[in-house]
């Protein structure tokens, strides 16, 4: 995988907001690559678990009632 700087991620943030014509402050621009950063990282650990080549997806996601108990 390569290596993203956070200059880079705050580059792609700045263009992808120009491109949406979303104005952003400087700040902003920052709290987005912070979370664009980790949702990487998330990401890059989830590529990293090997999984066999015959495994195959969940066919419905469930989620539990929350909070628990409730119906």
């Amino acid at each position: 995988m390569t290596t993203t700087t956070q200059e880079d991620i705050e580059h792609y943030v700045r263009s992808a907001a120009q491109m949406a014509s979303l104005p952003l402050a400087d700040a902003q621009v920052q709290r987005v690559a912070v979370h664009l950063a980790r949702t990487k990282a998330l990401a890059e650990s989830l590529l990293a678990f090997p999984l066999p080549d015959d495994t195959e997806p969940a066919e419905v996601y469930c989620p539990a009632p929350f909070p628990p108990g409730r119906e």
